[in-house]
């Protein structure tokens, strides 16, 4: 019977622009995160994060949204539209059997596609849909998609529109007041909004709308509804003649938002009479060789009369009337989400809500949503995570638990010695710690219809909940020493030692919901980056309380200065829940204990010995001089005498301790694997060399031991994974035991770039687990007697797996309490499994 296999999580950043992500009508908000079409519901009760990602594309996603078809209130997103830098568009849909397809693909731009336009309007009753797309190559594409059957989408390019030396930045689209006639608006780099029209089938130039004073980076389009009671609208209150006539808005008058780098936001209104058309300052628009001016009346009554028909309906009940509030939520760079209403007396817009950060170390939003119900907000930034608001009442906006993930490649994984947290080092210069979060999850606080249904249960899902390092350089190894203890090593050559704080101590413990015994008495509190600084420092009690002996005064002073921690006493609490993103950024640092010196260049691989004693770690090399390996002492933390350990003539990508730590392998760009074992009792030369065999044809990548120590795998470019054992020496040989053969080789379709032994038997074999250059994971068993003799057992689909190379693989062995009761019995049916982790 093969294995059920089944992801349980997926930490991954938003990518980092501004329309790259969307909030649909049925609740998911659907971002680009790297080359994938990632899937989240926000308002989940059980949090339990990224639902799905959609591989296709060969590039970064830029731009997504959603496809809307329906008649007001029963509007529902039918397909997701994605944007690449590889050129393409792509149009995703959910099967009858609930599985997402990439049914259709925009391609014939010659430059990245960065931003998209899909109608948005009051009532979307349409055969076919329209989908426009704005390019780096300085041209817009209007798009017609047709639904063919359930997984396939026919899709033509109805016409171009050439910008002539100017770039789309911003797309909308909709449809005139009163009619249904599409109305495309396009903010370009020239600072001024295009208007086009569509007639006979294609966009004609309209009106150039000029005021914002540098680049336009988004656009909206909503249709302004008069609350109504029956068929009759509300009589207007009093305040109503107070509004100066610009401000007056008529039910069904069109509006555009408009934002832009010159920190402003513009509304515009479209509406069916002169005297608003006549206010608008219209431009020409060029038919062959002549030149004529249109006002929006004039332009109207030009298009065909048998689409002018009226798109809003009002319920005969009075009780299920579609609104379109009036409230513009908007992002910035400056830290901060602002929600903008008009007021009830002039009609001006003001701003009622902020929320954001006013101090610490984000760097700004790059977008901002409205969920479906207008009741929850979510922003991204610069960090790739999300922040998510809800309102609980009247501009009572309270943060929410969300999503993060780094935003770059993550280069090394590692469970704890005690395999509670997994920890990961990135290109984006962050060490990062997941654990997962145990709880009861009340009825009550099921309040979506969908999770109704469920009685109250255990719920575990994992969460960043602390982010140990954040870093000046790209970080690339990591080791752990101890089960509260690691080092990192990053581009500037150091290797930094880092030790749990007390609060980290106990809020795993919260979190775990069990007891965690880690000596957090004798710890720091806390740690902090000073500003311009690498090495975080340790906070004790004594610091807290001489911070809270200051007075507001001080505080401000030594803030404005940046001679005092950012830190305050009621940021170091014990976590109830895991953290927002402002706390991982300042307050889940762990304190730096020392820092390891030797390597001449950037840091590439690090291990450590099971027993804790020793760190070993490699460097960049092209010469064999700088190919060595360096041994530390964890007592003293100072390199051994003799810990300078000679094989290789490249760079060393992998280092690997034995179970027993009675042996050191580590392999290489010179294609081959050394062996070093261990001299006892001799403290100044722990490891000895004893062999090394030229093993692969091309660059060797990663290795693993069986858990029994008798076998070791490598893992190669050359398309292959080769298995080792030791040779038994007969009697008449000599009783050398450091000669290790090749039982067997795995040939695979592509580099193999990561590679680990499972922690346990399963059925009294060997399962290793394997990552390929193209994010491939497959999984192979030995046969019972014969360890030269491997089957596939597990291919995982491709959808839960990476798009680019998986660099590392580390499994555990775990013991968990599903989340579904056993019929028979009642009780949490127990699961014994392994999971597998894996990065790319």
């Amino acid at each position: 019977m093969l294995p059920k296999v089944s992801n349980e999580y997926t930490s991954i950043g938003c990518n980092r622009f501004p329309q790259v992500a969307a909030w649909g009508k049925d609740g998911t908000v659907a971002f680009g995160a790297y080359n994938y079409v990632a899937l989240y519901y926000p308002e989940d009760p059980e949090c339990c994060g990224i639902i799905s990602t959609l591989a296709g594309h060969k590039d970064r996603v830029t731009c997504v949204d959603f496809i809307y078809r329906g008649d007001e209130l029963n509007q529902r997103n039918i397909a997701i539209i994605s944007g690449s830098t590889d050129k393409t568009a792509r149009v995703w849909k959910l099967t009858k059997d609930n599985k997402w397809v990439n049914s259709a693909i925009l391609e014939s731009h010659g430059g990245s596609v960065n931003t998209l336009g899909v109608t948005r309007a009051k009532s979307i009753i349409v055969d076919k849909d329209l989908i426009i797309t704005g390019s780096a190559d300085g041209v817009v594409k209007v798009w017609e998609r047709s639904i063919c059957d359930d997984v396939q989408d026919s899709v033509k390019c109805l016409q171009t529109i050439d910008l002539e030396r100017k770039y789309p930045m911003a797309l909308a689209l909709s449809y005139l007041p009163e009619s249904k006639i599409p109305i495309l608006a396009c903010g370009s780099t020239d600072k001024r909004i295009l208007l086009y029209v569509q007639k006979d089938g294609l966009f004609i130039p309209s009106l150039k709308l000029q005021g914002h004073e540098n680049w336009i980076r988004s656009l909206s389009f909503a249709t302004y509804t008069e609350l109504s009671l029956s068929n009759s609208f509300i009589t207007p209150s009093a305040s109503d003649s107070n509004i100066q006539e610009q401000y007056k808005l008529k039910d069904g008058d069109l509006l555009l938002a408009s934002a832009s780098q010159d920190k402003y936001v513009r509304l515009w209104r479209v509406s069916y009479n002169g005297e608003v058309s006549s206010s608008l300052d219209s431009e020409e628009v060029t038919n062959g060789k002549s030149k004529e001016k249109k006002s929006l009346k004039e332009l109207l009554e030009n298009l065909p009369d048998d689409t002018n028909g009226l798109i809003y309906r009002i319920d005969e009940e009075g009780n299920t009337k579609y609104h379109q509030p009036m409230s513009i939520l908007t992002s910035s760079s400056d830290k901060s989400m602002m929600v903008w209403k008009p007021d009830q007396d002039t009609g001006v817009w003001v701003n009622l809500v902020r929320v954001g950060e006013i101090s610490g170390s984000a760097l700004g939003f790059f977008g901002g949503l409205f969920g479906p119900k207008g009741d929850y907000i979510l922003a991204h930034g610069h960090t790739g995570a999300f922040h998510l608001w809800k309102n609980f009442s009247d501009h009572d906006w309270q943060p929410k638990i969300s999503i993060s993930g780094c935003f770059n490649s993550v280069q090394d994984i590692t469970w704890d010695p005690t395999f509670k947290y997994l920890v990961s080092v990135s290109l984006d210069q962050t060490t990062r710690l997941f654990a997962p979060w145990i709880r009861q999850l009340d009825i009550d606080q099921k309040n979506d219809a969908q999770f109704s249904e469920k009685p109250n249960s255990i719920v575990i899902t994992w969460h960043e909940i602390a982010r140990p390092q954040i870093h000046g350089y790209d970080i690339q190894c990591i080791a752990f020493v101890s089960r509260w203890r690691f080092v990192s090593g990053a581009d500037e050559k150091i290797l930094r030692v880092f030790d749990a704080p007390k609060t980290f101590v106990q809020s795993l413990s919260k979190l775990l919901d069990e007891e965690v015994s880690g000596e957090s008495d004798s710890r720091p509190i806390g740690a902090n980056l000073p500003p311009l600084g690498l090495s975080n420092k340790a906070i004790f009690n004594y610091d807290v309380e001489k911070l809270s002996a200051q007075s507001e005064d001080e505080l401000l002073s030594r803030k404005q200065t940046f001679s005092e921690t950012l830190t305050t006493p009621s940021s170091l609490k014990i976590l109830e829940q895991p953290p927002f993103e402002e706390q991982l950024l300042q307050n889940t640092l762990w304190p730096e204990i020392d820092k390891l010196y030797g390597h001449g260049y950037e840091l590439i691989s690090a291990g450590a010995s099971h027993d804790g004693k020793y760190v070993a770690c490699a460097c960049k090399a092209t010469t064999p001089e700088d190919a060595i390996i360096r041994l530390y002492n964890t007592t003293t933390w100072k390199e051994l005498p003799n810990g300078s350990l000679k094989s290789h003539s490249l760079t060393v990508t992998k280092i690997r301790f034995s179970h027993n730590d009675k042996l050191m392998l580590s392999v290489s760009r010179d294609r081959t694997w050394s062996l070093f074992e261990k001299c006892e009792g001799d403290e100044a030369t722990p490891y000895k060399f004893i062999t090394k065999n030229k093993a692969h044809a091309r660059i060797i990548w990663d290795c693993s031991w069986s858990l029994d120590d008798l076998l070791f795998a490598t893992a190669s470019r050359d398309k292959t994974v080769k298995i080792w054992n030791r040779e038994v020496a007969s009697q008449s040989q000599d009783q050398n035991q450091n000669q290790w053969r090749c039982i067997t080789t795995l040939k695979l379709n592509d580099a193999v770039t990561a590679i680990d032994f499972a922690p346990r038997f399963i059925d009294e074999t060997y399962i290793v687990a394997i990552g390929l250059e193209n994010g491939q994971i497959l999984c192979y068993q030995s046969e019972k007697t014969q360890t030269d003799k491997w089957n596939l057992i597990i291919d995982i689909d491709r959808n839960n797996c990476h798009v680019a190379s998986v660099n590392r693989l580390t499994f555990r062995s775990t013991s968990t309490v599903s989340n579904t009761k056993d019929v028979n019995n009642g009780d949490n049916e127990v699961l014994d499994r392994l999971q597998l982790a894996s990065c790319g």
